[in-house]
């Protein structure tokens, strides 16, 4: 398992948990899987933000999850604003 950002609450039960890709590919669903995945081994929060970092974009289904409200994405053009 590997959890590349952890953020943790000074109180309460609510966690942020991210990925990072530096990848020349977009990133899929299969990404948000597995953060909610590992969110659940984890298993201290009853609630979780869920943010994926990429170089080089998202899939079309990745970008339906962001809208819906399931994860927030960041882009490159967004780390440099």
């Amino acid at each position: 398992m590997q959890i590349d950002i952890v953020g943790t609450p000074a109180e309460g039960k609510e966690y942020i948990i991210g990925s990072c890709k530096y990848k020349n590919e977009k990133i899929g669903l299969d990404e948000l899987e597995l953060l909610k995945e590992y969110a659940s081994a984890f298993g201290k929060g009853t609630r979780y933000y869920y943010y994926i970092f990429s170089k080089s974009g998202f899939t079309e289904g990745l970008l339906q999850a962001a809208a819906n409200g399931d994860v927030i994405l960041v882009d490159l053009k967004e780390m440099y604003r």
